[in-house]
């Protein structure tokens, strides 16, 4: 066949023109296209061996050498005393005393081996307070009585008036011994107090060291500690240490607010890991939990920047998170970045100059190296560089073509356009259509074995992103250059979403960033040293420019899969697990593979190379049902725990002449996953016996339920759901969200004896007092145990105008459309305290009945003091290996006043 400047002149039909094609001296070996799913695993492989190695853990015999170095010998001794403790529940001995005792000890030894040069300081924090917080549409007042703090003062010289506090806490859930959360910060923390204390230069502002005894309740220390103690006002800056999972690397993932400077002293540490696609998700509400970090900012105005242990979610507030399986490295990780931070941070002039300066960062580490981080502003011209030399290099494409006919040249463009396009439509296909299928058969089978998400989710993605433009031909084009307009065509699709996400001000394009300016680049490269009309050059050229932003693509899919894939299983039952994890994976599939579609078209024999894809598929589909994708692991080494939540409830119901109108105990089930409860069928034979809870949650305050958590509210509370859907999307994205739904339950009810109580809990109306002739209130006292939930709802036309408590007056605004329910979390520390509050209610004029209805919830979780009935006891012995429960104890009553 006769070629002229990459053009065809003869006319062939499409499929002597595909087989032409395929022998082309420009196509490759369908070997190549094996050796390009090794070359993907391989960098993977690497990647995933460099985002789990950690320093090495320095031991005291070490510390001759590196005098002024973390020692992780020393933290891992404080880790192994902590957690021997056993759980460190807030109104327990183990937390109140025996923890409070340890810190004194250690920190008492500090202060007697200081340098001379050193000013240090102790206190010991009792407080009790109140405060506002609108989680999730939910009108939430968190109080707490007699919650604790350890708190030491380092000064620094010249008197200064600023500080930098330092936060971790120590208590944990009451089922964990919380090893990583938040056990192995504390001990970090006791360290780098020690090194601190022993160097013979004073800072040059105070750092303060605040050990807070009440977090998991939630959130509840700190806010005592930023709105009460003397040392507050002078904090101005925050490093706060968390885990959302067990071991590994603490990464960042909250900055700021604003104070763009913060990040150019993270950016110096020994071990920089974070992401700003991190911030952006967390921020976004889709991860179930929160730090201390919004208190310190919210109440004390405070900037700075949030730490978490996140790899190994699944041990996260479960009986897994030890002490033996963390890894002594992650102490030096931790270690080291926070002594050097906050010894950085505490002689910033920048804390002298003021902290208020405007900007938000996008930041991202590379392989855990180096950090990258610019501002916003920054960003835009960064995004908006990248965009045009892209364009450029198209432009170049197209200019190169110029002998050719444009007209035949732009209808080829259009058509792979479409075929790219396409073949991605076509790979939401596929994931829906995977998706839908394992969750009707087997959900979450990835769980224990994210490998099989490779298979179902990575290969149908390769597949269907490149089968079209496989078979794509124009008659004027040869393989060569077309495969290099596909290219071309490919990342102008990706330009364009960076080019949209930067308009919105989306910090994380830089994820999309990165990839298109390689890419431009090498081909710009590769035009003007002429190697397009060449054979291998190009495409050698084109290869090498992939592996850096490959590598740090799958970087970031490693990141993200790390903390979704065990966050999966405490999402609720009405979360499409399979969606959620899907649409990642093929996401990211799409971004990193998307670049290679060029090389596959240009394979010989193609088919074999796709038998290969369907094989792969095809064993990792049948894996999913043998053992081997079973979800979940009881194996201490390496869990993935199912999570069960079950309260053995008693509930009653009052009407408005306070008459028992309704009685009833039963265990009550909070559905944690997608597979809650039905996979336990087979273990826990009474669940034959359960019931839904639909017509409960219509005339019961939160289903009848002892809920101590607005996000808990929110799983039983649809309403809720569709109105943050609402404020925050679309209506399209809720009706989506319904469609999704797909009728799970979010809890389950099984009739059981009533529980026995150690502390009955007392409801008591002081008052009622008609202050005018809109106006009502009440005063109400509680007694009972140190967990206790209020929950009030005002009748038609009336709304909850103010509560009272704890000296403190939250005020409600006249908008309570979505929001009429209040509710109080009440929790009590280190000695139990009654709980009275006051409450007013705008009412029509002269209103002299029931104003509101209120619900009143109590949790017993101190398993010591609260015995457990022997059917209660029956069915958790029945529970399988596998489940982490969480058992507890529970009262509702429903009042009319």
């Amino acid at each position: 066949m006769r070629q002229r400047h990459g053009f065809i002149s003869d006319e062939q039909d499409l499929n002597d023109r595909f087989l032409e094609d395929r022998r082309s001296i420009h196509s490759l070996s369908f070997l190549w296209g094996v050796a390009l799913l090794i070359y993907l695993l391989g960098i993977f492989g690497l990647i995933y061996t460099i985002d789990n190695a950690l320093p090495t853990a320095l031991t005291i015999l070490d510390e001759e050498r590196y005098p002024e170095s973390f020692i992780a010998e020393r933290a891992i001794r404080d880790l192994q005393f902590l957690t021997n403790l056993g759980p460190r529940v807030v109104g327990e001995y183990e937390n109140e005393i025996l923890t409070v005792d340890f810190l004194r000890r250690e920190i008492d030894s500090i202060i007697h081996r200081k340098h001379i040069n050193q000013k240090l300081e102790v206190d010991f924090q009792l407080v009790s307070g109140a405060y506002y917080v609108d989680i999730l549409q939910v009108n939430q007042i968190n109080a707490y009585s007699n919650v604790q703090n350890v708190i030491v003062k380092i000064h620094g010289s010249n008197n200064s008036t600023k500080s930098i506090l330092v936060n971790s806490h120590f208590d944990s859930v009451p089922t964990s011994p919380g090893g990583s959360d938040d056990g192995i910060n504390v001990a970090a923390m006791l360290e780098i107090l020690r090194k601190l204390s022993v160097s013979p230069e004073r800072p040059l502002h105070n750092i303060v060291f605040l050990f807070n005894g009440a977090e998991e309740t939630p959130l509840q220390a700190s806010h005592g500690f930023i709105t009460q103690h003397a040392w507050a006002n002078e904090c101005k800056v925050v490093v706060n240490l968390e885990a959302c999972g067990h071991g590994g690397k603490i990464i960042l993932f909250q900055t700021g607010p604003e104070n763009p400077w913060l990040l150019k002293y993270y950016g110096r540490v020994p071990h920089p890991y974070g992401q700003a696609a991190g911030e952006e998700i967390f921020q976004s509400g889709l991860i179930p939990s929160d730090t201390d970090f919004r208190i310190f900012r919210d109440f004390g105005g405070l900037v700075g920047l949030d730490m978490a242990f996140y790899k190994s979610g699944y041990r996260y507030h479960t009986k897994y998170d030890d002490f033996e399986n963390i890894p002594p490295g992650s102490y030096q990780h931790v270690g080291d970045n926070i002594l050097f931070l906050v010894k950085q941070l505490a002689n910033a002039p920048e804390l002298s100059e003021g902290t208020n300066v405007p900007g938000k960062m996008v930041y991202f580490d590379i392989l855990g190296l180096f950090m990258v981080s610019y501002t916003t502003a920054i960003a835009i011209v960064v995004n908006s560089m990248v965009i045009i030399l892209s364009l450029g290099a198209f432009i170049w494409c197209i200019l190169d073509l110029k002998t050719g006919n444009l007209k035949s040249i732009l209808s080829y463009i259009f058509l792979t356009l479409g075929g790219i396009l396409g073949g991605w439509i076509l790979s939401g296909v596929s994931l829906v259509s995977v998706a839908y299928l394992l969750d009707f058969l087997r959900p979450m089978s990835w769980f224990a074995n994210p490998w099989l998400i490779v298979g179902l989710y990575v290969v149908p993605t390769i597949a269907t992103s490149s089968c079209l433009l496989l078979r794509l031909n124009f008659e004027n084009l040869d393989l060569n250059i077309r495969s290099q307009v596909q290219t071309h065509i490919g990342r102008l699709i990706w330009t364009c979403i960076l080019l949209i996400g930067t308009i919105f001000h989306i910090r994380s394009m830089y994820a999309i960033m990165v990839p298109v300016l390689f890419n431009a680049m090498a081909f710009l490269v590769i035009y003007i040293l002429g190697w397009q009309r060449t054979l291998r050059k190009w495409q050698i050229a084109y290869i090498i420019s992939l592996v850096i932003p490959t590598a740090l693509l799958m970087y970031q899919m490693l990141v993200t899969l790390s903390l979704f894939i065990p966050l999966t299983g405490r999402m609720g039952s009405d979360k499409h697990s399979e969606l959620i994890v899907g649409s990642i994976t093929v996401f990211f599939a799409l971004l990193i593979t998307s670049p290679y579609v060029t090389l596959i078209t240009l394979l010989q024999k193609p088919k074999y190379f796709y038998g290969i894809l369907a094989i792969v598929f095809s064993l990792c589909f049948i894996v999913v049902f043998t053992p081997m994708g079973f979800p979940y692991s009881g194996n201490s080494v390496s869990p993935a725990p199912q999570r069960q939540w079950i309260t053995h409830t008693k509930r009653l119901v009052y009407d408005k002449n306070g008459t028992i109108e309704r009685t009833e105990s039963g265990l009550y089930f909070l559905n944690m996953d997608r597979n809650s409860p039905g996979i336990l069928r087979d273990y826990v034979t009474d669940l034959d016996r359960a019931r839904d809870l639909d017509e409960d949650c219509k005339n019961l305050i939160v289903c009848g339920l002892p809920i101590s958590h607005a996000r808990m509210i929110k799983i039983m509370n649809w309403k809720l759901i569709s109105a943050v859907i609402k404020h925050y999307y679309s209506h399209f994205i809720e009706m989506m969200a319904c469609m999704l739904r797909m009728k799970r339950k979010y809890s389950t009810w099984i009739p059981a004896p009533q529980p026995i109580l150690s502390d009955p809990l007392e409801f008591i109306v002081n008052s009622k007092e008609i202050v005018n002739s809109t106006y009502i209130e009440y005063n109400i006292t509680l007694k009972g145990p140190d967990r206790i939930s209020i929950y009030i709802v005002p009748q038609t036309d009336m709304r909850i105008v103010d509560v009272i408590l704890l000296n403190t007056t939250t005020s409600f605004s006249a908008n309570h459309e979505d929001k009429e329910l209040i509710f109080i979390l009440f929790t009590s520390g280190k000695n139990p305290a009654t709980m009275s509050f006051t409450f007013g209610v705008e009412v029509p004029e002269y209103h002299n009945d029931t104003t509101c209805k209120i619900a009143v919830a109590a949790n017993y979780v101190h398993s010591k003091k609260n015995a457990k009935t022997p059917y209660f006891t029956k069915i958790l012995g029945q529970l399988p290996e596998w489940a982490d429960v969480v058992a507890y104890l529970g009262t509702y009553s429903l009042y009319n006043v």
